[in-house]
């Protein structure tokens, strides 16, 4: 979560261990835990907000905390696409920078716009994802709380 909307704490490295987590004041937290002994990290996103629209014969997944967008042929297999497909980009960043840093930037200003004329259609996402670097391998933890925003007009 970008550090200029909220607040960014970092703890320096302990016995291998290095942990950075930032917030939103929208509520969302991003959590970086990683064990640069054995190459393991732990991420954790709570309360990231999802704006959902249709788009002809298509959904899209576009996240406001994050710019990262997905597409389905239904609001379901939108929200899966969402979820799998930033589990793959966080593991992407982790391989190629060591960190999450740069998955961490705001949608832009008109999506979030757009996002705030629909409130009252939000729904909530979080997500932990465990990446072993070291052996190339993941495992992926499900995924609750996103909050999904459905565009009003979109949602009858």
């Amino acid at each position: 979560m970008p550090s200029n909307k909220g607040t960014t704490k970092t703890s320096g490295e302990s016995k291998g261990l290095t942990v950075n987590v930032k917030s939103t004041k929208t509520g969302s937290v991003a959590a970086h835990v990683c064990n640069t002994d054995i190459g393991v990290h732990g991420i954790g996103v709570w309360n990231l907000h999802v704006l959902l629209a249709n788009d002809g014969d298509f959904w899209t997944a576009q996240g406001l905390e994050i710019d990262y967008v997905s597409q389905g042929n239904t609001i379901e297999e939108a929200k899966e696409n969402f979820a799998s497909g930033l589990a793959a980009t966080i593991n992407i960043n982790l391989h190629l920078y060591g960190n999450i840093d740069r998955v961490l930037v705001w949608a832009p200003a008109d999506i979030r716009k757009e996002a705030a004329s629909h409130k009252e259609s939000l729904k909530s996402h979080s997500q932990i994802t465990v990446h072993d670097i070291g052996l190339a391998s993941q495992q992926t933890l499900p995924f609750d709380g996103i909050e999904y925003l459905v565009a009003a007009e979109q949602a009858a």
